[in-house]
């Protein structure tokens, strides 16, 4: 559904009442991923390197390098999985884990590009009446202006209703 257009999305959450935007296989290839592997490969390969002089650098090279082999295979494997979900519905906005209810929604900011994170920001309000921000990350949604123009309809319509 990340793929797709705005009219699309409206078409399937007016006929079901939601939309799931799934993390899309390309969020993969994106510079985070390439960069963590980078990072995991150059510490290993020194590490490797030194393995018949095994002084304190050795070790802690290499407990950096698994350390970092855990992460980057934490991330990959979340990729792989196909999380986090954002879902839009009738009654607010799921990303992964969190919830935010449209009555919670203050506005929807606009797309944020930079070189390694490119997301849409949504600000709001919670239970303590604090401001805070949801990123709604481009690896659900590919054309973050489109989204946020149909979340911005979206909210304007709840807002009425």
């Amino acid at each position: 559904m990340g793929d797709t257009g705005p009219e699309h999305w409206d078409a399937e959450y007016r006929r079901t009442g939601r939309v799931v935007f799934p993390r899309r296989r390309q969020s993969l290839y994106s510079w985070q991923m390439l960069l963590s592997w980078v990072i995991v490969i150059g510490p290993v390969f020194g590490t490797v390197n030194d393995w018949d002089t095994r002084g304190t650098w050795f070790y802690i090279r290499a407990v950096l390098g698994l350390i970092l082999l855990a992460g980057a295979i934490s991330t990959t494997a979340q990729i792989l999985r196909g999380g986090p979900v954002l879902i839009v519905d009738t009654t607010g906005l799921h990303l992964g884990n969190n919830f935010i209810p449209w009555s919670a929604v203050t506005t929807i900011g606009t797309p944020v590009r930079s070189f390694f994170n490119s997301h849409l920001p949504v600000h709001l309000l919670d239970e303590d009446g604090d401001e805070d921000e949801l990123e709604i990350p481009r690896d659900n949604v590919d054309d973050l202006p489109s989204l946020a123009a149909w979340l911005n309809h979206l909210h304007t319509e709840r807002q009425v209703s």
